[in-house]
């Protein structure tokens, strides 16, 4: 990629992460429906730029994680708490974050899976018709697992068959092009990666796999 277009991508981040300051600002002054869906298409458009420069990084081998232990249930619920509901909207998100308590605290790039879940989350929310959940636990065989699912259709099977990029037609598939790059570069030494798992039960389930 283009040195001048990186600078730009980085500009228009900027400048949308400015953007959502004020309109946050002018939501306080005088909440409206429009505000808010204004505010969650400026974070939309800024995690997607982060997401394309994670990925270019990534092509120049120059992307870093920075690892660091996070307590699991203030992470959790930093997560849920930047996720913009309208007001109205008859989705709720439900948090599991027991094993959270139990677990304590776990190693990871904390800006980068949060991106990461909070994508699943805004997806969960086009798709979902009411309920959506949100857990951690302890993964079966040692791990950490992220869990986000919902009451929606669930994925296409090209999806689930790994034949599909995108999640849906009207996305460029980024997102997940992104979840799965930022779990892969999860790793202990001794080999072990962190993956995506994708499933339907009663909705789609899209599973943060982390070593």
């Amino acid at each position: 990629m283009n040195p001048l277009i990186v600078g730009c991508i980085h500009d228009a981040k900027n400048g949308l992460n400015l953007l959502n300051t004020w309109l946050e600002e002018a939501r306080r002054a005088a909440p409206s429906p429009a505000l808010d869906e204004a505010r969650a298409v400026a974070g939309r458009i800024s995690a997607q730029l982060v997401e394309l420069l994670a990925i270019y990084r990534a092509g120049e081998n120059s992307l870093r994680l920075v690892i660091e232990d996070h307590d699991l249930i203030d992470f959790c619920e930093d997560v849920t708490a930047e996720i913009i509901l309208s007001p109205g909207s008859k989705h709720r998100i439900e948090s599991d974050l027991g094993a959270a308590a139990v677990l304590g605290a776990w190693a990871f790039d904390a800006y980068q899976v949060k991106m990461v879940l909070q994508e699943a989350l805004r997806n969960a929310l086009r798709h979902g018709k009411q309920h959506i959940r949100f857990a951690v636990a302890a993964q079966a065989g040692g791990g950490l697992r992220f869990t986000v699912s919902d009451d929606g259709a669930g994925f296409p099977q090209e999806v689930l068959a790994g034949e599909a990029r995108a999640m849906d037609s009207g996305s460029s598939g980024i997102g997940l092009v992104f979840a799965r790059l930022i779990a892969e570069r999860h790793a202990t030494p001794d080999g072990h990666h962190g993956r995506i798992e994708l499933s339907n039960d009663g909705g789609a389930v899209f599973a943060l796999v982390l070593p």
